[in-house]
């Protein structure tokens, strides 16, 4: 089959353009992308792969007609006609391209210069190869997005720093107490925040000891189980607040969960309240030698990084379009041999 750049195209739908809950419906699971690159070889004889992540799903393909592939969204996800055709956008020719590579550097991503992408794109294309949906120029564009998004990482700091709390926390506390000598840790609350938070706490600073507090009991269990640590419960907060060097607190109650005389009563020195409304008395602040980072603290770090990040935007997108260039400069020499040989 003769491809051509021109009739590259994307359709798709991300959080630009839609809600969590809307793009939920459109998202494909691993399991019924396979069964589309197995069932569908003669309804789509053309190349395609499909991306599809919390943020996005997407069909990256070769095709004059990019909006027969979303009958894919009807016919697996049971999504109406006319709800797909509100939804889902398309992009042809080098605006496709454009976007690819906009997405393998980090550039469309929902948290800027998010490099979990390129490796779900790489996943995606060695599914879609791996089924034989896949081609040579489809590889070459592949690869050029690699290319891409390696120089993007290497000459900008557009991925440097952290833009979550959860690791803000991790950062802070490398910077207080660091990994060589073994702390204890205490972490309430086992929310969203909470969750990431330990394991975060396990993947970059597993050093540490650490010992769970949520009212639940049983998720308290289940978690201090899933990730080899020790759980207490709520009536035991204050024996394990005494034992800990280190407190993170993540609940979401409507009260102050933890008071000065606690934190008098312990041999606690450093405290993150990640909780909103605050679980934490404000005289807590006022305790001798505590070093305390709230939630304004930490968003402050946040909001620096993502400040930094956008300023390297204008860099990465020169990069982009340098690689866009070299791609059309291959794609015109490809066309002049194409001539060539066509005339011997």
């Amino acid at each position: 089959m003769n491809e051509d750049v021109q009739d590259f195209s994307i359709t798709g739908v991300s959080y630009r353009k839609t809600l969590l809950e809307i793009r939920n419906k459109f998202a494909f699971t691993t399991e019924i992308v396979q069964r589309i690159y197995q069932e569908e070889s003669s309804n789509y004889p053309v190349n395609f792969f499909i991306l599809s992540t919390c943020n996005r799903t997407e069909i990256y393909s070769f095709t004059k007609q990019p909006e027969q592939l979303c009958e894919l969204f009807t016919r697996y996800n049971y999504i109406g006609a006319d709800e797909v055709n509100r939804y889902t956008y398309i992009k042809s020719g080098y605006e496709a391209i454009k976007h690819l590579l906009h997405v393998a550097c980090g550039l469309d991503s929902q948290i800027l210069g998010d490099y979990e992408i390129i490796g779900q794109l790489k996943n995606a294309f060695a599914l879609a190869k791996s089924h034989y949906r896949t081609s040579g120029i489809m590889e070459k564009l592949m690869n050029t997005s690699l290319q891409a998004s390696r120089q993007v990482r290497n000459r900008t700091s557009i991925s440097d720093g952290t833009t979550s709390i959860s690791y803000a926390v991790i950062q802070l506390m490398n910077q207080e107490i660091g990994n060589n000598i073994a702390m204890n840790i205490c972490l309430m609350g086992l929310g969203k925040i909470g969750t990431l938070t330990l394991k975060n706490l396990k993947h970059y600073l597993p050093r540490h000891k650490v010992t769970l507090i949520n009212r639940n009991e049983i998720r308290a269990q289940s978690a201090a189980n899933e990730y080899n640590v020790s759980y207490a419960t709520f009536e035991q907060q204050s024996e394990a607040l005494q034992n800990s060097d280190v407190l993170i607190v993540a609940t979401a109650a409507d009260h102050p969960l933890i008071t000065k005389l606690q934190i008098e009563s312990s041999r606690i020195k450093l405290l993150f309240d990640l909780s909103v409304p605050s679980n934490v008395s404000d005289d807590v602040k006022e305790v001798k030698d505590l070093k305390f980072y709230d939630i304004d603290n930490l968003s402050k770090i946040v909001n620096e990084t993502i400040s930094k990040r956008r300023n390297q935007i204008p860099l990465a997108s020169e990069i982009i379009e340098q690689h866009i260039t070299e791609l059309q400069e291959w794609e015109r020499r490809r066309e002049l041999y194409s001539i060539k040989e066509e005339k011997k």
